[in-house]
């Protein structure tokens, strides 16, 4: 049995409203397996979801209906505890176009933790004086946000991707007991100064917690300094390794090739 280590996730567990958890769950390292069959899902959301359910041991929430957040931390702590803290990037300069290699400690990255002395939060609208309660996005809420979309749009025969935005928000607030189709519809009728605060309000919160994915750098060559990212693509699942197997190839035709390729070239 591979071994585990303890992670607190970002949301402390607060987010997910069950008196048992304490937010800290049990994480293991990847097997090939688990990756083979994300690089088969091509990386999508359902696969990447079964990787990370894959990857914690014995927790009551899963990766499904977890925070963003959430899942980047369990993501992390699996790469370290699999590959190692290291990571090596390369970046490109967005003035000049130069290429540099970057080398990233993975246990080094700033996280911050969420603390709420009251949740779901608590927030009056500015100009209909009325509070509403508003919880921090789950996978849940993107899957029912989705559905509601994707039934909307079949029936008035548009895009999904006009109403995601709506019901995404919907999905998120408590207003009277309505449902998410009646929240929807109190969102899409209310005064653009009240739209306006709270749509800066879930952003504000969405920021408010998580892993800090980006990282203040200076170009080599023209010594301007930028801001670059993690990108979470195939390369962060994939060590890096410098070896020499002693063989190479030689450029030839069907005659054959007239001298050995030095190997050690």
């Amino acid at each position: 049995m591979s071994f585990t280590e303890e992670l607190v996730l970002p949301s402390r567990g607060i987010i997910y409203q069950m008196p048992d958890f304490d937010g800290v769950v049990k994480v293991k390292p990847f097997t090939t397996k688990a990756y083979k069959d994300l690089l088969t899902a091509n990386a999508s959301d359902t696969g990447l979801k079964q990787f990370i359910d894959s990857c914690l041991v014995d927790c009551p929430v899963k990766a499904k209906n977890m925070n963003q957040h959430d899942l980047l931390a369990i993501l992390f702590k699996t790469r370290i505890m699999t590959l190692g803290n290291m990571l090596k990037m390369q970046i490109k300069c967005p003035d000049c176009g130069n290429v540099d290699d970057l080398q990233w400690d993975l246990e080094k990255i700033d996280v911050d933790y969420l603390y709420a002395e009251d949740y779901p939060i608590k927030v009056t609208l500015p100009k209909s004086n009325k509070e509403i309660k508003i919880r921090f996005t789950t996978g849940s809420d993107l899957i029912k946000a989705k559905q509601e979309s994707e039934r909307r749009a079949a029936k008035f025969k548009k895009q999904s991707s006009e109403f995601l935005q709506i019901y995404t928000i919907a999905s998120l607030i408590d207003v009277d007991g309505k449902d998410l189709i009646e929240k929807a519809e109190w969102y899409e009728s209310m005064s653009p100064q009240d739209a306006i605060y709270l749509d800066e309000v879930i952003t504000e919160m969405s920021n408010s917690f998580g892993v800090k994915m980006t990282k203040n750098v200076r170009c080599s060559k023209c010594d301007k300094d930028y801001s670059t990212y993690i990108d979470i693509g195939s390369d962060f699942f994939r060590p890096y390794a410098n070896v020499s197997l002693g063989i190479t190839s030689k450029a030839g035709n069907l005659g054959g090739v007239s001298e050995e390729p030095n190997i050690s070239e």
